[in-house]
């Protein structure tokens, strides 16, 4: 099990991954970002969003209310901006094994999709939108102008 100093999301919120484009929602309980160019997986699906707690705990379970409202809100802050920048649906899905920081997955299914491609492999098929770092940071600032900061 990984801790505050190894942990990737961690790692991330601290500036030691790149993110390009930065963060795109960053309060007291939630960081939200696009999934980064990683040298396992160097063009990312673009619009593959995380919304994180900002506090280090492995599931929903360990947080506190308010935090877990913050996440809920992020969550649909993030899709909505998905949707707006043309996402047909944006799924989400939360599994742990890889950080055991809670993150949530962000996927969206754009238009160009093909309909027999399963939801768990719209960021798999030949055609999938992918970037580099150029296009995350792009992409990242195109989801930016859709979110309303209070």
């Amino acid at each position: 099990m990984d801790d505050a100093t190894t942990c990737l999301v961690c790692r991330e919120h601290s500036g030691d991954v790149a993110l390009p484009g930065g963060f795109l929602l960053d309060n007291r309980h939630v960081v939200a970002f696009h999934c980064p160019p990683l040298p396992d997986h160097e063009r990312p699906y673009l619009g593959y969003l995380f919304v994180t707690s900002r506090r280090h705990v492995p599931s929903f379970a360990e947080l506190a209310s308010i935090e877990a409202a913050a996440m809920g809100e992020a969550i649909g802050v993030a899709s909505a901006a998905l949707k707006s920048e043309g996402a047909e649906r944006v799924y989400l899905a939360t599994i742990g094994h890889g950080a055991s920081h809670l993150h949530v997955h962000l996927i969206p299914r754009w238009p160009e999709t093909p309909a027999d491609i399963p939801w768990m492999r719209v960021d798999e098929w030949e055609g999938a939108r992918r970037g580099g770092a150029e296009e995350v940071e792009a992409m990242t600032r195109r989801l930016r102008t859709h979110i309303e900061v209070e």
